[in-house]
């Protein structure tokens, strides 16, 4: 095998993280670089090992706060079952934690947080190759191209939340899933949110207006121009912000706290994607 045919194919990697929102946060940004490649996830280090040892993935991304085994308990059990896997700790949990688990055999350490862009280079450094990025979503099928396979199925809209309460992001992945939603990724502040958008390209976004740093109005326009499909839901507990957020290009706003409107409003919207 040629020197281009191995770089060819994608990189086997597997997610580890017991949060459902950061497995399919990672999900998605891995899904954007043809260099990498999800092999499966799991949702803990004892579900993670037996995985490992079936797929044998290139790469094992781990998380280390997770029940019933945690990440640095799992990670000796990963390399055994798995030797030629690199496992990349993903954690929140302090860089003091690096050279420990470094000295037990982890290749690399990746604090959670990086925006995606940043995210796949730092994985791309670590596994020793250049990344590409598809930043845009593929070209629409054209109705005058009789090679183009045709596309029965509606669209399923894929949605990113936007708010500085972890309590509220959790609430409302639970919203845009009753309104079968699924969530792409979360942020907590809009430098994060531009990369996602720039990255993902989703059909929804949820957002706050009160951020730190930047306001969510201040956003739109950028969130715009940088994927033009996005529909922007606003769900502010500033009401009197409504009629400058809607000039700024969202689609609707919504009043905190009533998430019946909301979910009404996301239904409302996606319909017309889908």
């Amino acid at each position: 095998m040629t020197i281009d045919a191995v770089d060819a194919v994608p990189t086997q990697v597997l997610i580890v993280d017991d949060a459902a929102s950061t497995r399919r946060f990672l999900r998605g940004v891995l899904d954007y670089c043809p260099e990498f490649e999800v092999a499966g996830e799991a949702v803990n280090g004892a579900e993670a090992v037996e995985m490992a040892d079936s797929l044998q993935p290139d790469v094992v991304l781990l998380d280390l706060c997770m029940p019933v085994v945690d990440g640095s308990s799992a990670l000796g059990s990963l390399l055994r079952v798995a030797p030629n896997s690199k496992v990349i700790v993903l954690s929140g949990m302090s860089a003091s934690r690096e050279e420990p688990l470094l000295a037990q055999g982890a290749t690399g350490f990746v604090p959670k947080g990086l925006a995606p862009f940043d995210l796949l280079e730092r994985l791309g450094a670590i596994v020793g190759r250049p990344v590409t990025l598809q930043r845009s979503a593929p070209e629409q099928q054209r109705p005058d191209d009789p090679e183009m396979p045709k596309i029965d199925e509606p669209l399923q809209a894929r949605g990113v939340i936007c708010d500085d309460d972890p309590m509220v992001r959790r609430l409302l992945g639970q919203v845009l899933a009753n309104c079968d939603v699924p969530v792409l990724a979360e942020t907590d502040g809009v430098p994060a949110l531009l990369s996602v958008i720039e990255l993902a390209q989703p059909e929804v976004l949820v957002l706050d207006l009160w951020l730190e740093g930047m306001t969510g109005t201040s956003a739109i326009p950028e969130i715009r121009k940088l994927s033009p499909r996005t529909v922007v839901l606003v769900y502010s507990a500033y009401e009197e912000w409504k009629d400058n957020a809607l000039a700024a290009g969202a689609s609707a706003f919504v009043a905190k706290p009533n998430f019946e409107r909301l979910e009404a409003e996301i239904l409302r919207l996606t319909r017309a994607i889908r």
